[in-house]
């Protein structure tokens, strides 16, 4: 019995305190919060994320270089046409240069609606190019927004392309309507490529 109530008596002192407490501390730490995730944009394709329909080498000013047409994406009650050039010379290739030649372009500046004023930029406008829809016989051009400028690549400022460089350019079209699996993309300076398909 004595042992039983040594035991007792153990217990209920290791749950005592021994000795002076430690003051508590009257400062409360200020609660954390998670810092914000930075917000990026989303990258931008590059030509070696893009799929490749069609290509085909050609050359302006003396510098070979491939056209290559990536995908035509209708959504949003538009068609998007995506295509990119390459430079495949030894040297610089002026892409400004090229557009002011007519590359890529209709050859003619457009106005400001309801004027005679020219949309600034538009010599460097990527607006040659269109569309061939051969089961409703139609053929789409880029669109226009209300000041008259093409929806597509506009370069109003000299841009080179060094060696092995490549840029990525697009259009914008009204949508083709349901039913058309293919169109032809027509590229001036680089001919029509028939038979691409438009993803939906």
């Amino acid at each position: 019995m004595r042992l039983i109530a040594g035991l007792i008596v153990l217990l209920t002192c290791a749950a005592c305190t021994i000795g002076p407490t430690q003051p508590q501390s009257s400062t409360t730490e200020a609660p954390t919060t998670a810092a914000a995730a930075p917000t990026t944009e989303a990258p931008r394709p590059t030509p070696t994320e893009l799929p490749v329909l069609a290509s085909r080498t050609t050359s302006y000013s003396s510098a070979s270089a491939t056209v290559a047409v990536n995908q035509l994406v209708v959504s949003g009650g538009v068609s998007t046409l995506t295509w990119t050039l390459t430079n495949t010379s030894d040297d610089g290739l002026i892409v400004t240069t090229i557009l002011g030649d007519g590359i890529f372009t209709d050859g003619q500046g457009a106005t400001v609606p309801g004027s005679s004023t020219g949309v600034p930029g538009d010599g460097g406008a990527s607006d040659g190019v269109y569309l061939i829809d051969a089961v409703n016989k139609q053929r789409y051009l880029p669109a226009r927004d209300s000041q008259g400028v093409c929806v597509c690549t506009v370069l109003d400022t000299n841009v080179t392309l060094q060696p092995g460089g490549s840029m990525v350019f697009s259009a914008t079209f009204k949508a083709v309507p349901e039913g058309v699996a293919t169109v032809g993309v027509s590229i001036p300076g680089a001919g029509t490529f028939t038979d691409v398909p438009v993803q939906r």
